[in-house]
């Protein structure tokens, strides 16, 4: 179940944002307070002022209050980073860079990177062979049913990563 990956250490951010990462309607407090609280009652006092903490630190340009559609893409990707464990065992992300601008991506690299560098593992999927290319230290190309894994090394390039993505 969902609690029990979480317990494990292991947390998921989808490719789509507001259509399956994030709950449109609420606000940031609303999903800080969802990720954090492990009981039936909310300290909203303690999750306004966590909140206020992650918007800092994150650099997203909201407010606790602000309803998470109200954001950019990059600024909705900085909140679903808030959410994530600061520490995973496994951090598993779906295109986490798409729709972003090249700061905005770098920046969210930064993070992931901080992550990894803790121990974390991260899997990732996307759709940029380049961010491929830069970000993994293995490359699992699937084809036709079959997985095939690639060392990442200097021989690797777009070109090859595409014909193998081909089925070559």
């Amino acid at each position: 179940s969902y609690r029990e990956m979480m317990r494990a250490g292991i947390s998921f951010a989808a490719a789509g944002r507001l259509e399956e990462g994030l709950v449109r309607g609420l606000t940031l407090t609303e999903h800080i307070a969802l990720a954090t609280e492990h009981s039936a009652f909310i300290d909203w006092e303690r999750a306004q002022a966590l909140t206020a903490s992650q918007i800092a630190h994150y650099q997203v340009k909201g407010r606790p209050e602000s309803p998470i559609e109200t954001l950019s893409g990059g600024n909705q990707q900085r909140v679903l980073m808030a959410l994530m464990p600061e520490t995973p065992a496994v951090m598993v992300l779906e295109q986490p860079t798409r729709g972003l601008d090249v700061d905005s991506a770098r920046w969210i690299w930064a993070q992931i990177l901080a992550r990894r560098d803790v121990g974390g593992c991260i899997l990732f999927s996307s759709d940029d062979l380049d961010e491929i290319l830069t970000y993994a230290d293995r490359v699992v190309v699937c084809f036709a049913g079959q997985t095939r894994i690639v060392e990442n090394d200097d021989t690797l390039n777009a070109a090859t990563l595409g014909h193998l993505i081909g089925g070559g």
